[in-house]
């Protein structure tokens, strides 16, 4: 087992209700050949045996957890409570129902001494049962959005953040509401710096028939204004008229959701909502209305 005293990264975990699916990320981390990182649980309110179970593991002493429970406010605002909560160097967030390689916190710290100045953090690849993803032919820095859009990655990745980095910012929260996309965060990281990109296979999960994923249509109808802060914000950031339309097109459907009544007058991009209009009522029509 590697030597490494001095605790460079947390592994921060939102929980659920999820006390049956904790335990495969648990003994993955107790795998680890490197334990130089903190296991931070944010438990978003859970009513099920999940605090007892992590009390259980605290006191095994294998591995350093830090547990936290806070009123059921949903994975935004857990997220921003466990970057409050990080004191280490970088950050990354591991979902309650996945689970690490053995070499995964090793790798991390290796290959974060070959960072570059104007790096913020290092992205890795997650694999998720029944999808395939593409990764690029040679290492490279890049943002997470320009990974996908100009490096042509497809697939789920690991992002691992520096701290003070992604100290710098967060969640916005919404009365009713307990939901906004991560990339709302990724899009402001992204103007920051760049990322190194590991080309492995470090992270490993599953969609859950009652997870985010399987249910992003209902969520998001359920949360239309934490979309909406998403939308208009990537708005401001896009450059390409194509990214401008497909983008209006979604926040026309999603204020169409939220019954704005000025929803042109109030788009980021007034003419392109009118061009946009017509298809933005048609996945409204198409993803939402029957839900």
């Amino acid at each position: 087992m590697a030597d490494c005293s001095q605790k460079l990264i947390t592994v921060f975990t939102p929980t659920y209700n999820r006390c049956k699916t904790l335990s495969v990320l648990y003994d993955s981390l107790k795998r680890q050949n490197c334990r130089n990182f903190i296991w931070l649980i944010v438990d978003d309110g859970s009513t099920d045996e999940t605090k007892e179970k992590v009390s259980n593991w605290i006191a095994e002493e294998i591995i350093d957890i830090k547990y936290i429970w806070q009123e059921n406010q949903g994975k935004s605002m857990a997220h921003n409570t466990g970057v409050l909560n990080t004191h280490t160097e970088l950050f990354t967030c591991v979902d309650s129902d996945d689970s690490l390689s053995e070499e995964a916190i090793e790798k991390i710290e290796n290959y974060w001494r070959q960072r570059e100045e104007n790096d913020i953090g290092i992205l890795a690849f997650r694999s998720v049962t029944g999808f395939s993803k593409t990764l690029p032919e040679r290492q490279i820095h890049t943002t997470l959005r320009q990974a996908y859009q100009e490096y042509g990655i497809t697939g789920d990745t690991m992002l691992i953040f520096r701290t003070d980095v992604i100290s710098k910012f967060e969640f916005p929260k919404f009365e009713h509401e307990k939901f906004v996309p991560e990339a709302y965060l990724y899009d402001l990281t992204d103007r920051t710096g760049t990322l190194m990109m590991l080309k492995e296979v470090l992270y490993f999960g599953e969609y859950l028939s009652d997870g985010y994923t399987k249910n992003m249509a209902k969520l998001l109808k359920r949360n239309p204004k934490g979309y909406l802060a998403f939308i208009n914000q990537r708005l401001q950031f896009d450059m390409k008229f194509k990214d401008k339309f497909l983008d209006t097109v979604r926040y026309i459907s999603m204020a169409k959701v939220d019954g704005e009544n000025h929803i042109i007058k109030r788009a980021i991009y007034p003419l392109i909502a009118v061009l946009a209009y017509p298809f933005g009522i048609l996945l409204y029509k198409r993803r939402y209305e029957k839900i």
